[in-house]
């Protein structure tokens, strides 16, 4: 069972909530599996980036680094 003060809440704007419900009907995840999911990509993107190491986003026809973070 969830520990109750491990609950919090987020406040996002209408952009953000859109987005996030998109996802979750993309996906077929709910919001928790969700958000646990985007904390874990950042910390692999700010531990990356900490280390000096670059997280590149790569398609068939074309490569980006992701930059901000």
């Amino acid at each position: 069972m969830p520990n109750p003060s491990n609950r919090f809440e987020v406040r996002m704007s209408d952009e953000l909530v859109k987005e996030f419900e998109d996802i979750q009907q993309e996906t077929g995840l709910n919001g928790a599996e969700v958000f646990r999911r985007a904390i874990a990509l950042y910390r692999i993107a700010k531990r990356a980036s900490k280390d000096g190491e670059q997280v590149i986003l790569r398609a068939k026809d074309r490569e980006r680094e992701l930059v901000s973070i």
